[in-house]
């Protein structure tokens, strides 16, 4: 692993959501869309979506313990 990440190799699989896709998700979460009516809409499976708003309520909450 570590000959192969000062090649600039990093092992795993590139991720779905883009810069793009990620705020969109989040909008449409926030507007009070359901989490399947943004899968369809952003092209992305539905654990993907889950997976984003969860890392955003995470990120959420660790603000504001802080």
């Amino acid at each position: 692993m570590e000959a192969a990440a000062k090649r600039g190799r990093n092992g795993g699989r590139p991720s779905v959501v883009d810069d793009d896709k990620r705020p969109a998700s989040l909008a449409r979460h926030a507007e009070g869309q359901a989490l399947r009516e943004i899968h369809r809409g952003v092209g992305v499976s539905l654990a993907v979506v889950h997976g984003v708003v969860a890392a955003a309520r995470s990120t959420e909450t660790a603000e504001e313990t802080v």
